[in-house]
């Protein structure tokens, strides 16, 4: 079976195909001949009743005195009843056997002699003298050559019709999996250089195209992860640049102020902030490599998104200490659901998100955490009466290292705000873009709206498991 499979799929239709036809035609043939056969039988059977007719009839009507002589080709002899042939055709080599043929009464009996094989009657005929007997007989060679005949056809016509049906099948075959060659090619094409070609998907809605679209859907993923691979290493290797220039010009201007005492620790100091930035950084990067190949398969209960609401909102009271920021939440009344994300990456969610919001409000203001359930969803909103965000910016506050310029880095914020979130001066600028990974890996979606009353509100809303499994369930 291990050598079939080895073969090409062209070769394998044909093959089984050949054999299908094989199987069909050797049957239909062996039914055809015994068919043949059955009615030769059948024929010769009645040629002997009727070469043996007339006489019976003339015997019946006691006439035997005056037969006929049978007529050229018939095989016949006519017994009186003392067991003399007043009428006989019959071959010398079955006269021998009269007595035996007519012991053995009406059945057909076939009977094989040196120089041939006969197939013989007898037929028993009351009379007023007593009972005559008519034997007739046919030689079976002639039907013998017909069926040979027949059967040397039936071998040839089923040997061409099966060479003819395995060629038709190649035919077939070859064009039924021609878009598969045709892709084939085009991917070989892909391969070697660079372009924004597709698979060819052809007219017809069938399994080949089905695959072809398929196929189609996943090399633009994989290009789009290539791309997002490219723009991130480009992105980074920006990012990197500056802070490390920055760092190599204060390690030369320690150097100099190797004997300014104070200079010198200025210049470590602010070689350690710029280190700090980039070990950030380069956690942020990592951090978020992992979360956006991260497979969903943890979940939480929504009541355990409740408590890490209430702890988050705890540290960032201790996040603004210091200044005049309110930091206040309310949970509404919650199901018992659950979310496609654990209870500390959705800690992890609030700590940006609120941390953002306190580091764009500055030394005072309000931060205000809303979770609740709508609509078999999750949702949280996070509000500030900060500067907003500049619509502009909006639809690019998810990318990585975004940061709007002024509108939301205007204030420096707490001293010890979270760095790395939106909003902080010289920050990564991936608060936002964890949020969103995360948020994503949970089948959810974020928004960014700037308020009528000032300020900028977060809604983020994630799916419960029971609603994504009736999404799932609902899809085409």
């Amino acid at each position: 079976m291990r050598p079939f499979r080895q073969l090409s799929i062209r070769l394998r239709l044909t093959l089984g195909a050949l054999v299908i036809a094989g199987v069909f035609f050797a049957g239909t043939a062996f039914v055809v001949r015994l068919q043949v056969e059955h009615i030769l039988a059948n024929s010769t059977v009645m040629l002997l009743q009727s070469d043996a007719d007339p006489y019976v009839q003339a015997i019946a009507d006691n006439k035997g005195a005056s037969l006929e002589a049978p007529a050229q080709g018939q095989l016949l002899t006519v017994l009186n009843p003392a067991g003399v042939a007043v009428k006989s055709s019959l071959p010398p080599e079955l006269t021998p056997q009269l007595p035996d043929i007519v012991t053995a009464g009406a059945a057909t009996q076939s009977i094989t002699t040196p120089n041939a094989e006969y197939l013989v009657v007898s037929r028993a005929v009351k009379a007023n003298d007593g009972v005559w007997h008519v034997v007739t007989a046919r030689n079976e060679q002639a039907a013998e050559l017909s069926l040979a005949n027949l059967t040397t056809a039936l071998v040839v016509g089923l040997v061409i019709l099966t060479l003819l049906f395995a060629g038709g099948a190649w035919l077939l075959a070859s064009a039924a999996i021609a878009p598969v060659s045709s892709m084939r090619r085009t991917a070989v094409m892909l391969r070697e250089r660079t372009t924004t070609e597709l698979l060819p998907v052809g007219p017809a809605r069938d399994e080949l195209s089905a695959l072809a679209v398929t196929l189609n859907e996943l090399i633009i993923d994989l290009r789009a992860s290539a791309d997002r691979e490219k723009q991130l290493v480009s992105d980074a290797s920006h990012e990197l640049r500056t802070p490390l220039a920055i760092l190599q010009t204060q390690l030369e201007l320690a150097h100099l102020s190797a004997g300014d005492s104070t200079a010198l620790l200025a210049e470590i100091e602010s070689a350690e902030r710029h280190v700090k930035r980039l070990t950030v950084l380069a956690a942020s990067l990592l951090e978020l490599t992992r979360i956006e190949g991260m497979q969903p398969n943890e979940s939480s209960p929504v009541s355990q998104m409740a408590d890490e609401l209430v702890d988050a909102i705890d540290r960032a009271r201790m996040l603004s200490t210091g200044s005049a920021v309110l930091v206040d939440y309310e949970v509404a009344e919650l199901s018992g659901a659950s979310v496609a994300l654990s209870r500390h990456n959705f800690g992890r969610i609030v700590d940006n998100l609120l941390g953002n919001a306190i580091a764009a409000i500055g030394s005072s203001g309000t931060v205000r955490a809303e979770l609740r359930m709508l609509d078999s969803r999750l949702c949280l909103d996070i509000t500030d009466s900060g500067p907003g965000m500049s619509a502009a910016f909006i639809p690019l506050a998810f990318d990585r290292f975004s940061r709007e310029d002024q509108s939301r880095t205007g204030s420096a914020g707490p001293a010890n705000a979270v760095v790395g979130t939106r909003g902080v001066k010289g920050n990564a600028g991936l608060g936002l873009s964890i949020v969103w990974a995360l948020v994503s890996s949970a089948g959810g979606t974020v928004t960014l709206a700037n308020r009528s009353s000032g300020g900028l509100r977060v809604a983020a809303s994630i799916p419960t498991i029971v609603s994504v499994a009736r999404t799932e369930r609902a899809a085409p």
